[in-house]
């Protein structure tokens, strides 16, 4: 989790300009609570997504389903990053939303109504495609970054990054671009400015960047990556150490039998430019038909380098593309993180360097999930984790195998959103508090270490039911430390202490966890569509960050809590614990129920059991 020191801000930072680098940081990074990480559509990217599966049902019917639920999805009121809840959408296009609100899908394979929709909806994104960016950057300029209301001026930047950067990973670009050039403003002066010149940074158009390949000479692996360049758009040449030791940032030890390989290329990202030439690399190489090693694509991003051609003072810096699941070293299994910070409470051990226990009900869909780990193609990497998700499943209760995958998984982890919410803030305090020499002990809470048990968890959550006196109240000292901190408790102070009258009644919760829960779903229809696709059609991916990412925690989290029931109890069956992993659903949401219309600090004797399963926090 990504936190800045106080000293490290530039002066010339305002509270909102330092809000919006923490925000956009937030929703990339890759060890943030999965429900403050980016949203995979937008209202526009997702009419672009309604015309290629429409698309593609002109040449395989069967798609038809997935069309109607990307539609449903589309005008579904609970979901936030959708079309009618799009902000710009809503304002700028109110035909669009009233379309999309207002109709439903009764699109047929037969006659003239799928060649309609497809009219329709693609005139709907050629509108968007000239004007959604424009409005967008025209309401982040109507923000006063000098603005003393904090609260309200912190909502509309949530909403607008929402937006934002599903828009530019459209366009091309990539979260450790979005990261890093934002991290990059920090420092730097001119801050009241600094929201502007990092939007700026994602136009579209290209900048001339060199790239440096530390390679072994005559490499039968880079030769497909080389064959994979059209040689008119890339100068490429074979470099001395000598010649570019002084633009290295990190120290380059050129191994024997090596070489150094420098392309010079515009591309608008760096990243995502490293990301693709591995990609062709490895399938080219793959389907040369030759069984060699893969050993150089397991070392391609750590022997990566790249810098900006006409800056002067940037010199070449590491990629290691570690916020995309296209390489293999950095990916991070949900498993074992999961296990690794709850096993104690539950009196296990569990840590990196042991290995996991075989247990028979759970041995294929682990093994199907660290083949998936492991796998260097990305297509077969989300084929194999999706047959992992398969034979997890304990009980089928509906027709299809995705209704139920569905019903299964979006049950299983939707109410887990209430406690997800509380952790990512119980994270960021304790993670500030330890970074600034217990900056935050003074506050009565235990801010020094994360307890995941329900006792660990309701005790932050009773903290936060307190109306605070004004002597006592946290808000000045978290807005010293960090704006995005002090924005989440104000958000859960209010829902909690009963001052937000939209969020603090118990039928808040409820919504909350249906939203979530419809959520899931939806995305799961979405990664069952590009499955089938590699499985039946052989067709590559492009788009498969987000799409992987939430598969992996999907399918990693299910596992931890099978391990912890399978362990505890040699009695336990896989059908059995996952019955009372629904059970206690079911009890939480007659609870819930039961107390609609209470505040939610009336409910404080039922925190224990609304946070009873901690695996699903984070």
């Amino acid at each position: 989790m990504w936190i800045a020191k106080n000293t490290e801000w530039h002066e010339s930072h305002t509270e909102l300009t330092k809000y919006f680098i923490e925000r956009i940081k937030q929703k990339v990074d890759p060890t943030e609570v999965i429900s403050n990480k980016h949203r995979t559509t937008n209202g526009y990217t997702m009419i672009i997504e309604i015309v290629t599966v429409a698309e593609l049902v002109k040449r395989r019917p069967k798609f038809i389903r997935r069309l109607k639920s990307l539609f449903d999805e589309a005008k579904c009121k609970k979901l936030s990053s959708n079309v009618i809840n799009d902000t710009i959408i809503k304002k700028y296009f109110p035909d669009i939303q009233e379309y999309f609100a207002k109709t439903d899908f009764e699109i047929t394979i037969s006659d003239k109504s799928l060649t309609n929709f497809i009219l329709k909806q693609k005139v709907f994104s050629d509108r968007l495609a000239n004007y959604y960016h424009q409005y967008l950057e025209k309401e982040f300029n109507s923000i006063d970054f000098k603005d003393g209301e904090f609260r309200r001026n912190a909502d509309k930047i949530d909403k607008l990054i929402d937006l934002l950067i599903p828009l530019i990973l459209y366009h091309g670009y990539s979260t450790t671009s979005i990261s890093n050039i934002s991290y990059r403003f920090v420092a730097k002066d001119k801050g009241l400015r600094s929201p502007l010149r990092i939007r700026t940074h994602f136009d579209g158009n290209p900048s001339d960047l060199k790239f440096l390949l530390h390679v072994p000479k005559e490499s039968e692996e880079f030769k497909y990556i080389k064959g994979n360049l059209n040689k008119d758009l890339f100068d490429l040449k074979v470099v001395q150490y000598d010649e570019i030791k002084d633009e290295l940032v990190p120290r380059l030890k050129v191994q024997k039998d090596y070489e150094l390989i420098q392309l010079s290329h515009p591309h608008i990202d760096p990243h995502n430019f490293l990301r693709s030439i591995y990609d062709q690399g490895i399938k080219r190489y793959v389907a040369s038909g030759k069984r060699l090693s893969l050993r150089h694509f397991n070392e391609f991003f750590d022997n990566s380098f790249w810098k900006f051609s006409k800056a002067k003072n940037h010199k070449f810096d590491k990629s290691k593309v570690s916020y995309d699941p296209i390489n293999v070293i950095e990916r991070v299994s949900t498993l074992q993180v999961t296990l690794n910070k709850i096993s104690k409470d539950y009196g296990l051990e569990f840590d990196n360097d042991k290995e996991l226990p075989i247990i028979y009900d759970l041995h294929q869909p682990v093994y199907y999930y660290n083949l998936a780990l492991g796998s260097k193609s990305i297509e077969n990497s989300l084929s194999l984790l999706w047959t992992s998700l398969e034979s997890l499943v304990p009980y089928r209760t509906q027709e299809s195998d995705i209704d139920n995958i569905k019903y299964f998984v979006g049950k299983s982890l939707s109410f887990g959103a209430l406690s997800r919410d509380l952790m990512g803030f119980i994270t960021r305090c304790v993670e500030l508090n330890n970074l600034d020499k217990n900056c935050l002990a003074h506050l009565e809470i235990s801010s020094s270490f994360v307890k995941y048990t329900p006792n660990g968890i309701s005790h932050w959550a009773n903290w936060l039911t307190t109306e605070f006196e004004v002597e006592k109240d946290p808000y000045d000292t978290f807005k010293v430390y960090s704006n995005l901190l002090c924005k989440s408790f104000c958000d859960l102070n209010d829902a909690y202490s009963g001052k937000d009258s939209t969020k603090s009644k118990v039928k808040y919760w409820i919504e909350r966890i249906e939203s979530s829960r419809m959520a899931i779903e939806y995305q799961l229809d979405r990664i069952y569509l590009h499955r089938n696709q590699i499985v039946h059609s052989g067709k590559f991916i492009n788009e498969y960050s987000n799409l992987w990412s939430n598969l992996e925690w999907y399918v990693g989290k299910l596992l931890s809590y099978a391990f912890i029931k399978l362990m505890q109890s040699k009695y336990e069956t896989l059908e059995s614990a996952f019955i009372e992993l629904e059970s206690d659903h079911d009890q939480l949401a007659n609870i819930l129920e039961v107390n609609k219309d209470k505040q939610l600090n009336e409910i404080k004797d039922s925190f224990n059991i609304l946070f009873k399963h901690p695996w699903q926090a984070f």
